[in-house]
């Protein structure tokens, strides 16, 4: 199987995830909320910013994903990636909370030229935190100690991100504004900048494909287009992230104007991320007795439940309620969403195995599109639905407006992570994963030897 990860090395791998879920969850939960109270955008706006922005980031991930496939250093093949994106994302988180800082007619240019820049920052390095580990080790168990170490660190990170933004905001502006805002996601661009060089020193790559010329687009394509198993985990990844950024992206909404506590929501941030520590942690143990696709179902349908407990909390306005639900909801989507990093990767071994191309650049970045097109549309469907029901920042909700932000947290979620179970139901290749990590690594043990 190769050489085995040590606890640095993990550990080293969950700090890429630590320092980009500090500024994306921050960007996830407020950034409509900054533009909307704070910057005092149209929701028509930021839907279509929301949209452009993330068809474009389908369109780079892919090529972010060549370009790994193409690079070959002293440092790897995706290991400096990390290197190279982290003081670019770090000043684009920066310009993506400046624009309330200029004139009202240049804001909306503004807005879709910062979020354009971070979004690529964002596909760059995300390209670099998935393709990375099906190199790290060619062992399951590893691969799964490793994303375990990821899911919790990156928990971690959006647990102190959605704890603290908001009281920091507070802090260094004085209230909920432009200067707040600006200076506390520079902290938290510096953190991001530091977290990605400690993952580029402490991690390797102990995994190569078994030929050292990168793959051509045409063998790529080979690779990804009759693989049915990369398809499943796509398109469920596709659906399950529309679901998980419209809750998020909907949830200080639902604090604010729901349950009257616009600061509790950052509180119900910690729960979320907490409990999803807890659903990543249970992984290593559940993954040696139980299939993936298993794993992930019971997971999905834990988050239903807890979507149905969050409907009780709207209905009682009870943040003790709500609570409880998103601890429930977060817990098992944290164990579904923590596998799903594994079994992409298992779809690059299959490749490799059944094709005979190893296009981890290309078909990593091509599963991202998926999440990118699912984010994007998250976006542009919270602002549609807050349109729709007539939304109005900053004042009293009507009956309609309440309807419109319980759909959004509470209903549209729970249907969509419905719509994940029957989509990853169609995942097979827990059934011949062990033949093909056997093969392969015997294919490796033969190469190498023949290399000496």
């Amino acid at each position: 199987m190769g050489k085995k990860l040590t606890l640095f090395n993990k550990v080293s791998y969950g700090f890429s995830d630590l320092g980009n879920n500090l500024v994306f969850v921050a960007v996830t939960n407020y950034l409509m909320f900054y533009y909307t109270d704070v910057v005092g955008m149209g929701l028509g706006a930021i839907g279509l910013l929301f949209l452009i922005i993330r068809i474009v980031d389908a369109v780079s991930g892919p090529v972010f994903g060549v370009l790994v496939d193409k690079t070959n250093t002293r440092f790897g093949k995706v290991r400096p990636w990390f290197l190279w994106m982290s003081i670019p994302y770090a000043i684009s988180t920066i310009l993506l909370f400046s624009i309330g800082s200029f004139h009202q007619n240049l804001q909306i240019p503004l807005a879709y030229i910062t979020y354009g820049i971070f979004s690529l920052c964002y596909v760059g390095l995300g390209t670099a935190i998935n393709a990375i580990l099906p190199s790290l080790s060619a062992d399951l168990g590893d691969r799964a100690q490793a994303n375990m170490f990821r899911n919790i660190l990156g928990q971690t990170g959006g647990l102190l991100s959605g704890l603290i933004i908001l009281p920091l905001v507070t802090l260094l502006g004085g209230g909920i504004n432009q200067p707040g805002f600006l200076k506390a996601m520079s902290i938290f661009a510096i953190l991001l900048a530091i977290c990605e060089l400690v993952t580029f020193f402490g991690v390797r790559e102990h995994v190569q494909a078994q030929t050292e010329t990168p793959p051509t687009l045409k063998q790529s394509l080979s690779a990804l287009l009759p693989n049915l198993p990369w398809w499943t985990i796509a398109l469920t990844n596709l659906v399950i992230f529309l679901g998980v950024v419209v809750k998020i992206s909907s949830m200080v909404y639902f604090f604010k104007y729901i349950l009257n506590n616009a600061n509790d929501s950052s509180v119900a941030n910690s729960v979320n991320a907490v409990s999803m520590i807890i659903g990543a942690l249970c992984i290593p143990l559940l993954i040696r007795r139980f299939k993936m696709r298993t794993i992930v179902i019971a997971g999905l349908g834990i988050a239903i439940a807890g979507q149905a407990i969050l409907y009780i909390a709207a209905t009682a306005v009870s943040i003790p309620i709500a609570m409880i639900g998103i601890f429930v909801s977060s817990f098992g989507l944290g164990s579904a969403q923590s596998l799903m990093f594994v079994m992409t990767a298992e779809t690059v071994d299959y490749g490799e195995w059944r094709f005979g191309v190893r296009a981890q650049g290309f078909l990593i970045s091509m599963s991202t599109v998926g999440v990118n097109i699912g984010a994007g549309l998250a976006g542009a469907l919270t602002s549609f639905v807050l349109a729709a029901y007539s939304f109005v920042p900053n004042v009293q909700q009507s009956a309609q407006g309440i309807a419109g932000i319980n759909m959004l947290f509470v209903v549209i979620p729970a249907i969509i992570f419905a719509i994940c179970i029957g989509l990853i139901s169609f995942y097979r290749l827990d059934a011949v994963s062990k033949q093909m990590h056997q093969e392969l690594g015997e294919k490796r043990l033969l190469l190498n030897k023949n290399s000496i």
